[in-house]
């Protein structure tokens, strides 16, 4: 019973992590049609800024839950995770500077993001792990879009994108990593249930509204989402 149940979990997991990715790789198609422009990597680079810098926090927070006590190869890999990504924000703001860029204040739909963490991390921990199997997975279906975008974009070159191509994963897989570690561990109902619940908010907040925001400048559900063709 135990091991259907994991079983069924895996796979609607998996299934969360493919509708992110279909819907993230038609909005690119869509949208960016005619090419990348700067000031819209430069809000995608503002954003990841924001949203990595003090991340490893949230990480170890939710490693130091008594929710997660149970789970013991969870709670080391979270502590691991913490530790690689703590400093993935200087990255971001390396290519900024070399882009020309700047920081910037927090966007307005990241502040939602951190909003929406800060609380599912106190309330519902396991969220947060739902949440970073679709953030460090969402890219894989339009892997080879990007790096056309990227091949076609006179202002893109090797000083800045540096975050970018670590979160490709092609050395660091975490995608990999995190879905293998969820996969493995024998989690209570209650817990796939808000697992399962934080990947779909991720992907509506981030690869849906977060990107609406990244190609438009504005705070919009305009751009075509779930049915995006």
């Amino acid at each position: 019973m135990i091991a259907k149940e994991i079983s069924t979990f895996n796979v609607l997991l998996g299934k969360k992590v493919d509708e992110a990715n279909v819907l993230f790789e038609r909005k690119l198609k869509k949208y960016l049609s005619g090419g990348l422009k700067k000031e819209q990597y430069i809000r995608y680079l503002q954003m990841q800024y924001h949203l990595t810098k003090g991340v490893q926090q949230s990480f170890m927070a939710v490693a130091a839950s008594p929710e997660v006590r149970s789970y013991k190869k969870l709670r080391q890999f979270l502590v691991r995770f913490a530790w690689e990504e703590e400093m993935h924000y200087k990255l971001a703001e390396k290519d900024l500077k070399n882009l020309g860029g700047e920081t910037g204040e927090m966007p307005f739909i990241v502040q939602l993001w951190w909003a929406y963490q800060k609380e599912a991390i106190a309330q519902r921990p396991l969220e947060r792990l739902g949440a970073a199997s679709i953030l460090e997975n969402v890219g894989n279906y339009a892997a080879p879009l990007i790096k056309e975008l990227f091949a076609n974009a006179d202002f893109i070159n090797h000083q800045n994108t540096s975050f970018t191509r670590v979160h490709m994963h092609e050395e660091l897989p975490h995608g990999d990593q995190i879905m293998e570690v969820l996969g493995n561990e024998d989690f209570t109902a209650l817990h796939q249930r808000q697992i399962l619940e934080g990947a779909e908010k991720a992907t509506w907040l981030y690869a849906d509204q977060i990107y609406n925001w990244i190609i438009t400048g504005k705070l919009t559900s305009s751009l075509c989402s779930w049915k995006c063709e």
